[in-house]
């Protein structure tokens, strides 16, 4: 799918929700939520490329393979629980979009600290001095 065609669907699905704001307020929501699904499903394919092409730049960097796939579950949760928050949002629950957007970078920092353990190590092992 092209930029031009998803845009054109977020459009579109944006003013049916408008419309359906004032005809029917208790299902506009539904609908919001329902777009958004299916705008995700429709990125889907290209986030495969994304994914493809980041690991073979991986390889190419000689990256290890460890590390790609930390990196790779960081960028998925970062973009998963945004996805999750910004769907709350257009519910009207800011108050849950708010918890799940902290339960994320909770999540990501799990992730992230065996990383920069590795890193720090390797600082270390680099300056006598600081030992």
């Amino acid at each position: 799918m092209s930029a031009m065609q998803y845009a054109a669907f977020a459009v579109c699905a944006a003013a049916l929700a408008l419309v359906m704001r004032r005809l029917r307020p208790e299902s506009a929501p539904a609908l919001v939520m329902a777009a958004g699904a299916l705008a995700a499903l429709l990125i889907l394919p290209q986030l495969a490329e994304v994914i493809s092409g980041v690991s073979e730049l991986a390889s190419l960097g000689g990256v290890q393979d460890g590390y790609m796939a930390h990196l790779l579950k960081i960028g998925g949760i970062s973009l998963l629980m945004d996805f999750a928050a910004q769907s709350c949002r257009d519910a009207g629950e800011e108050g849950l979009a708010m918890k799940v957007e902290l339960a994320g970078r909770v999540m990501l920092i799990g992730l992230v600290l065996p990383v920069m353990r590795t890193l720090l190590s390797q600082i270390l092992s680099l300056s006598p001095a600081l030992q």
